[in-house]
């Protein structure tokens, strides 16, 4: 596993702090541009976590051969074994 150690300063931007993130923690991190983010904060260290992208359902189904998945085996239900609705 690849690992980087750099430096940066927090600048304030209005009520916030921002900090850049170098070119060597972005490609090991694989956080880019518009990358979505979850930052979490503990005492003297925060912890960034890249959010995965939501797929879309083009990007689900992209692989689909079209077959018809209905056939699935539930087994022997003669009662209901719950709150069922029949």
């Amino acid at each position: 596993m690849k690992s980087a150690i750099t430096h940066s300063t927090a600048t304030r931007w209005g009520n916030a702090l921002g900090f850049r993130i170098p070119k060597a923690l972005q490609d090991i991190s694989d956080i880019h541009d518009k990358t979505k983010i979850k930052i979490e904060a503990e005492p003297n260290r925060l912890i960034i976590t890249k959010i995965p992208e939501r797929l879309t359902l083009e990007q689900i189904f992209a692989n689909w051969d079209g077959e018809d998945y209905d056939s699935y085996d539930w087994g022997e239900i003669d009662e209901p074994s719950g709150t069922e609705m029949i």
